[in-house]
């Protein structure tokens, strides 16, 4: 397996032009079908030896062992085409021909994703607004932030001071998924939520650092700066002593793309502010509730009434 962890290295230093999560990602994937390859597949010993039966089985392990699902295959597969694609292109490598490329990618089912419903948004932030300590100034801000801009976790943590105009009203999004930057609005209260945050921030041993969301202790990678997973912890905790069921950071995505349509603001308009590039996606996260939605606006329109 050396050989294949070798190429893989020196694949990775062909994708300079990917975001560091799409990155990440790719190499997830062909990582773990050579781990999967040395323990299925002990007597494999080359590049030369890859057949489509490997991509087949490893296939079938990832749903019928591990219980992936659909999207997880298909983006596990797509890593897996891409990397061998690179030893088929590379003379000096024995693949002649890609044998992932025969596999027909899976279909990803939605998911519907819950909102999350106003009485526990009020529970959970009730639960960190009651306090005056750092971790509970940080945690308030951090939720209105969520609530108000339905941002991603990375984002989210991406932040950093200079970033946020209380002035304005406006908050710059750059560690973005696509790469593209954006400014998005916040309300009078995660404003002033923001503003007592800052204080109690001054106070940190890592004030001057440039990131918004501090963490208690530095990390030997990311520094001060909050992680997406401490935000997940963070969200599990809060979530535990208001006494209500476990939410995860990106039902506050699908709860916000909800929360606009359902008040009258265009998918134009939703697709700009969450910084997608299409409109499927604009459905897609407002599906949670779309049922919901569609029952509200006929009984706004009340026929039987007219009538």
């Amino acid at each position: 397996m050396d050989e294949l962890l070798d190429l893989a290295q020196e694949w990775e230093l062909t994708l300079g032009t990917v975001s560091k999560a799409t990155r990440v990602v790719y190499l997830r994937g062909v990582r773990q079908f050579i781990d999967w390859l040395a323990t299925a597949k002990p007597r494999f010993r080359s590049v030369a030896d890859l057949r489509r039966a490997h991509v087949d089985a490893w296939m079938r392990h990832l749903a019928d062992d591990m219980g992936r699902d659909e999207a997880t295959r298909r983006v596990r597969l797509i890593s897996l085409r891409l990397f061998l694609d690179y030893l088929v292109g590379e003379p000096d490598v024995d693949l002649p021909s890609n044998p992932a490329r025969g596999i027909a990618l899976p279909a990803p089912r939605d998911k519907v994703v819950p909102v999350i419903h106003d009485d526990d948004l009020v529970a959970l932030l009730r639960v960190v607004e009651r306090g005056s300590t750092f971790l509970c100034r940080r945690d308030a801000a951090l939720l209105r932030v969520l609530l108000d801009t339905g941002c991603r976790r990375g984002e989210l943590v991406g932040i950093d001071v200079a970033d946020v105009d209380l002035r304005g009203h406006d908050v710059r999004l750059r560690r973005t998924k696509g790469g593209h930057e954006r400014i998005v609005p916040i309300g009078a209260k995660t404003a002033l939520a923001l503003r007592k945050y800052l204080r109690a921030r001054d106070r940190h041993p890592a004030t001057g650092s440039a990131a918004l969301f501090l963490s208690t202790r530095a990390r030997s990678a990311g520094g001060w700066r909050m992680s997406g997973d401490a935000v997940a912890g963070m969200l599990s905790r809060r979530g535990h002593a208001a006494g209500i069921a476990a939410i995860h950071p990106h039902q506050f995505r699908h709860t916000w793309a909800n929360d606009l349509l359902s008040n009258g603001a265009n998918e134009g308009d939703v697709e700009r502010l969450a910084g997608w590039r299409s409109p499927l996606m604009v459905r897609r996260y407002g599906a949670s509730a779309a049922a919901q939605r569609a029952r509200d606006a006929a009984r706004r329109l009340a026929r039987g009434d007219r009538i």
